[in-house]
């Protein structure tokens, strides 16, 4: 009789508890794939990135590009050479990462500036170019290879559709610059090749400022601004 009685409370207890959730119950816990848990993970990983192309920069300024490799950039930036690959499937893919880099903080230095947006034409361009010289200088030799690398026929750096896209951005940039400047501009030869002259330009200095031994890059600087004064008041004239 005893037992009986313990038998029917042990199952009246078993009705009165409330049924388990989440983990308890051996479902997957919601924790998992929590925002805060995604940011970190995608913390870590922009963080691991910016590692291996600031351990590339180093080496390619240091030994050069050619000589560079993959193992090494690893080694440098403390991952795995797998890790590497898992970001980046080339060197070359590092380098134009660093250039793609380069031209949106230009962009975003001349975009943010309220002193530019109001300024002439030729300013907005200086602006433009110095952020970029600015944002090369710690790596003149890498990039004086980056030019002899480009002149390979099969060059990532040149022919890529990667690269290909970084140039079309930077000229659709200029040419929105253009526009803003001279929004009632008569259409002409000149103004439609404006933006591909000054990306021809722009490679131009590049190569008289790796050359330029000027303090501060000086002569680079004045030659900037007396080509730009030139050509944006031969396109005004154009457009009217």
């Amino acid at each position: 009789m005893a037992d009986a009685k313990k038998a029917a409370a042990r199952k009246a207890g078993a009705k009165s508890r409330p049924a388990r959730t989440g983990a308890a119950a051996g479902k997957p816990s919601s924790r998992r794939a929590t925002p805060e848990r995604g940011g970190r993970r995608a913390a870590r990983k922009a963080a691991t990135e910016e590692r291996i192309v600031r351990a590339a920069l180093e080496l390619f300024e240091r030994h050069g590009f050619q000589e560079t490799t993959t193992k090494a950039i690893a080694r440098r930036a403390k991952v795995a050479e797998g890790t590497v690959f898992n970001y980046f499937r080339t060197k070359e893919d590092i380098a134009l990462h660093f250039f793609e880099q380069e031209v949106d903080h230009a962009i975003r230095t001349v975009r943010s500036s309220r002193r530019l947006r109001r300024a002439p034409l030729e300013e907005k361009l200086f602006a433009l170019v110095q952020s970029q010289m600015e944002y090369l200088a710690p790596y003149e030799r890498f990039i004086g290879e980056a030019f002899v690398e480009a002149l390979r026929p099969a060059s990532m750096l040149a022919a890529g559709a990667r690269s290909w896209a970084l140039r079309r951005r930077y000229l659709a940039f200029v040419e929105e610059l253009i526009d803003e400047a001279l929004p009632d501009r008569r259409p002409s030869a000149l103004s439609w090749l404006a933006p591909h002259a000054f990306w021809v330009f722009y490679i131009a200095l590049l190569l008289y400022w790796l050359s330029d031994g000027s303090p501060g890059k000086e002569s680079t600087l004045a030659f900037l601004d007396r080509s730009l004064r030139m050509g944006v008041a031969a396109l005004q004239e154009s457009a009217t």
